[in-house]
């Protein structure tokens, strides 16, 4: 974990190759209260306005951004967002949002669920998707490679993808339902969903990689940062280690 400023957060080292700028927040570094200590960037829940600024201001001193992180309304679908000059200023309801405009820098906020972050270093363009359980049976991922597709042209042999910090499946136990869900989109890789006596443990990123997969991506071409959200409650916001009173970290990308 790196440290800019008192930010604590986690890059990708595919990413970092590229030049790109781009970061897994964590939640420390920030000025907001508990159950939002510290690094907080949801503005949905009852945190102070004045505290989700500052921490904005902070992430644009830490790493030199100098326009505001664009983000979606996230609601768990498998939709796509492409921020453009004419749809800069919208709020869109999406769980993915892509781009190619310069000096952009788009994000997802999580607290469990998988971020993942996207570059084209051929078509200069880059994503930032929120794959929940929903959003990964609905193969957000691969929804967004195919956006990069007709959008920016992009082939997915040269895309490079970072899955960041998420709930492992030690602490990410799923019914029959759920369970049913996964197998559907994913078949019985075991890799993605374990059997266990009451039902399974799924597994967020594994499942999100075999999307990456499918749509075209070089294995080579993902990384994954194998950090745990629940397990590491003291570092990361967790909706189910804290019973649904938390905030949200962020994880970005920006083109320069």
């Amino acid at each position: 974990m790196q440290n800019t400023n008192g930010i604590k957060y986690i890059s990708s080292n595919l990413l970092e190759r590229t030049g790109v700028v781009h970061a897994f927040l964590s939640r420390v570094g920030g000025a907001s209260s508990t159950p939002f200590d510290t690094l907080n960037f949801d503005g949905r829940d009852t945190d102070k306005k004045e505290n989700i600024a500052e921490n904005n201001l902070r992430l644009a001193r830490a790493f030199g951004i100098t326009a505001p992180v664009a983000t979606v309304n996230q609601v768990h679908g498998n939709s796509v967002f492409l921020l453009d000059p004419s749809t800069v200023d919208a709020k869109a309801e999406a769980d993915a949002i892509i781009t190619s405009m310069k000096g952009a820098a788009v994000g997802v906020l999580t607290a469990d669920c998988v971020p993942i972050l996207v570059l084209d270093p051929v078509q200069k363009a880059v994503a930032a998707i929120h794959a929940g359980w929903k959003g990964t049976v609905r193969l957000i991922a691969k929804e967004t490679v195919e956006a990069m597709r007709a959008n920016f042209n992009s082939d997915a042999k040269d895309l490079v993808a970072a899955i960041g910090p998420h709930i492992g499946p030690c602490c990410y136990s799923v019914g029959t339902e759920v369970a049913d869900e996964f197998r559907r989109s994913f078949g019985e890789n075991p890799a993605c969903l374990k059997p266990t006596g009451e039902g399974a443990s799924a597994d967020l990123g594994e499942a999100n990689v075999s999307a990456l997969l499918s749509a075209g991506l070089k294995k080579e071409n993902i990384s994954f940062e194998p950090v745990c959200t629940s397990c590491n409650n003291g570092l990361f916001f967790s909706y189910r280690k804290e019973n649904g009173r938390t905030g949200r970290q962020l994880s970005f990308i920006a083109l320069r």
